[in-house]
């Protein structure tokens, strides 16, 4: 493995962290930027297949109806089918708390599945060009089950006002801010 296998691997998983801060954050732009722009989606039907620009759609209006969402990454299988594409099989959990107007009501449920995705490299950035996702299974979980004896613990924003989406200068960069992180 050499330096540029390395560094492709790097960016290819930053592309998928990215992606999961952007469905946490419900910040559209984030998840809409881990894909190229012509990029297709084989979710399970009754969620979303087609070009990726109807994917971040359905996000759209689906994230918010959300209280809350955590996507947790976990095993990333990274093989490369020559210099500039990748085959990437990586599997996840997914807990997604509903609000009163999406039709899990309160119900928190967990999801472990795995994304099935194809890589490619265009004008040197690595991007999706297209995902699957196989679901193994989920878990709905009782809405009385949960409790928070730390509601001032609680502060995860999906408004845009997270502190983990305050921008940086970037590696050999200026710094943009001089206040200390986290906030």
């Amino acid at each position: 493995m050499d330096i540029e296998e390395l560094s492709a691997r790097a960016e290819i998983h930053d592309v998928l962290l990215r992606y999961c801060r952007g469905l946490d954050r419900v910040d559209m732009s984030l998840v809409r930027g881990a894909f190229h722009p012509d990029a297709w989606i084989q979710f399970p039907e009754s969620l979303h297949v087609g070009p990726v620009d109807g994917f971040v759609e359905f996000l759209a209006g689906e994230m918010p109806r959300f209280v809350r969402t955590m996507h947790f990454l976990g095993n990333s299988l990274i093989e490369f089918d020559g210099p500039d594409a990748a085959h990437v099989e990586t599997y996840f959990q997914a807990d997604h708390q509903g609000s009163e107007e999406h039709q899990w009501k309160r119900e928190t449920v967990k999801l472990w599945a795995r994304y099935l995705d194809r890589f490619e490299r265009r004008d040197g950035k690595w991007l999706i060009a297209r995902r699957g996702m196989l679901v193994e299974w989920m878990y709905r979980y009782p809405a009385d089950g949960w409790f928070d004896d730390h509601p001032d613990a609680s502060v995860g924003r999906r408004d845009g006002s997270d502190p983990s989406l305050r921008r940086v200068g970037g590696f050999g960069g200026t710094p943009l801010t001089d206040r200390a992180w986290p906030a």
